[in-house]
């Protein structure tokens, strides 16, 4: 057996290096971001309020590419939400308050370089890398009057939040069911740093992300932070 490990010990980890062109995983991610809190109609007659929230959690997962001479070639698809209240005002008086999620599916494309490179032949290397890139995003729109009308019917807004009053649970479902009809496109671009370790054919990244997107209003972009393993092919 000893000698079976000896044989075949060193061929594993060459073609671990050698044909380690490409690679896929997934990642936790982290987006350090606050989303403002805010109110549509008139809340003193007809109108909604919504809290705002701090930082929205997801994970995604990842394809690079390490063939590219020169430069690496990463795409990304993330799942990222949190959760926040919005209370609807009936003449001026607030109602029953509800929790909805928030969210977006983004997906990134990254050219990386490399900018420091450490290694231990046909075993380990370690790299410090920066890169940029665009993305587009899929965003669930906040609670707004728009939306409680589009979802209740008709242009009355007294009326919609008198119907969400008589029945709670179906409007909420109603008002959910819109949202997911009419999530908002956005794309952008963003630079990325980040530190990757491999080890044979497994592969530790940590990144930091600028994202240069109207994903959150009256903001320009927003940073972000992820956490992943992966497996070279």
């Amino acid at each position: 057996m000893k000698k079976i490990i000896q044989t075949f010990l060193p061929i594993f980890i060459l073609s671990s290096q050698v044909f380690a062109i490409a690679g896929f995983g997934a990642y936790g991610d982290f987006d350090l971001l606050k989303y403002p809190a805010g109110s549509s109609g008139d809340i003193s007659a007809y109108g909604v309020e919504y809290n705002g929230f701090d930082n929205a959690k997801g994970f995604g997962f990842l394809f690079y590419i390490d063939a590219i001479p020169v430069v690496d070639l990463e795409a990304d698809i993330e799942f990222v939400g949190n959760l926040y209240e919005y209370t609807p005002y009936l003449l001026g008086s607030a109602q029953t308050s509800q929790e909805l999620p928030w969210g977006r599916v983004s997906t990134y494309v990254t050219i990386r370089k490399e900018i420091l490179g450490l290694s231990i032949p046909l075993l380990a290397k370690a790299q410090l890398y920066g890169g940029l890139g665009f993305n587009k995003h899929k965003v669930v729109p906040i609670m707004t009057a728009d939306v409680i009308k589009n979802a209740l019917g008709g242009d009355d807004l007294e009326a919609a939040l008198k119907l969400f009053e008589a029945d709670a649970k179906e409007g909420a479902e109603d008002l959910a069911k819109s949202m997911l009809d009419n999530v908002e496109d956005v794309s952008g671009f963003h630079l990325q740093a980040g530190v990757r370790g491999k080890l044979l054919m497994f592969n530790a990244f940590v990144n930091a992300r600028y994202t240069i997107a109207d994903v959150v209003p009256d903001k320009s972009g927003y940073p972000s932070l992820w956490v992943g393993l992966a497996l070279g092919i």
